[in-house]
């Protein structure tokens, strides 16, 4: 359910790192909040249709997602070659479906869910809410066009229901990847599953999927989970079959893995620890050696190098 209460969002904020680490007197009196109100947002907490889960691990959190929207209610003079005379009514979010990155869970989470909801609606502050607690908890966020698309759509509603920004992210879109390292003649996220043998997207009606949902109807809103929780899991897959050709040597495409194993040698891809030296990477003036990761496939290089002139490696500042 979504909050109604008069806490801000910096109070909230507070009230979400002490809670439950902390008893609600206890909040009450670090926070100088009153009892009431504190008591008030952790019964809000802890129910069930507010809980983001918790990322799997100690790191990094990744997470994978994908954004359904409403379009746009619009007037024209004309289907073709025409432009908006007027807007009735702006696009918003219908739903999201994402999971973490070892956990097997698939989460969904649309406007339908709550309790507020009515048909044809737009106010979507149910979702933007949820998703920017999940992007708040993610080192890296993956998702296909999601860089151009779902991030930048999902930032504008953080915008206008002045919801905070989340801690800052890395992401990766598997939809530049693609775009940058292979010659296929499309680039959806249906053809690469299709082209790959990773599995395909979830039959629908189209347009009228969209319609429905909207409006309501409770069978339009189980195949639209159905559809945006399938695309999720479609959509780790092309990350995986992606990660061994992405960046090279002394490149980095990506996140490197790295940062969350110190002092440990890793695959910076994928964060693999069985690897096998492969020759070397060279450059103009120096030399690394190249390692390839037999969990993922990659290639990547260590943090040492040889001048020229050789002799013993020196650390990479």
């Amino acid at each position: 359910m979504t909050y109604s209460g008069s806490l801000t969002t910096t109070q909230r904020r507070t009230l979400r790192s002490l809670y439950p680490f902390h008893s609600v007197r206890e909040i009450a009196k670090l926070t100088g909040l009153p009892y009431g109100q504190v008591r008030g947002y952790a019964e809000h907490l802890q129910d069930p249709t507010n809980a983001i889960p918790a990322p799997p691990g100690d790191g990094p959190a990744i997470l994978f997602y994908d954004i359904e929207t409403a379009p746009a209610l619009v007037w024209v003079w004309s289907q073709w070659q025409t432009n908006v005379i007027a807007t009735e009514q702006d696009w918003y979010m219908l739903s999201f479906a994402a999971k973490w990155r070892g956990s097997d869970e698939v989460f969904f989470v649309s406007i339908a869910q709550d309790p507020t909801f009515a048909p044809n609606s737009p106010n979507d502050r149910f979702v933007a809410e949820r998703l920017r607690e999940a992007f708040d908890r993610a080192d890296v966020t993956v998702a296909h066009n999601g860089d151009k698309f779902d991030k930048r759509k999902a930032n504008a509603r953080f915008l206008y229901h002045d919801i905070d920004p989340p801690a800052p992210y890395e992401t990766v879109d598997t939809k530049k990847e693609a775009s940058r390292y292979f010659a296929n003649y499309s680039n959806s996220l249906k053809e690469l599953g299709r082209v790959y043998g990773l599995g395909g997207k979830v039959q629908h009606t189209g347009f009228d999927l969209w319609r429905d949902c909207m409006a309501g109807d409770r069978d339009a809103w189980a195949k639209m989970e159905e559809y945006n929780r399938q695309d999720v899991v479609l959509l780790e897959k092309l990350y995986d079959k992606l990660t061994p050709f992405t960046g090279t040597p002394g490149t980095q495409g990506r996140p490197n893995m790295g940062h969350w194993k110190k002092g440990e040698t890793v695959c910076p891809k994928c964060g693999g620890d069985d690897l096998i030296k492969r020759g070397y990477h060279r450059t103009k003036v120096s030399e690394f050696r190249t390692i390839q990761c037999k969990s993922c496939g990659g290639y990547s290089r260590l943090r040492f190098r040889r001048t020229q002139a050789g002799g013993n490696g020196v650390e990479l500042v």
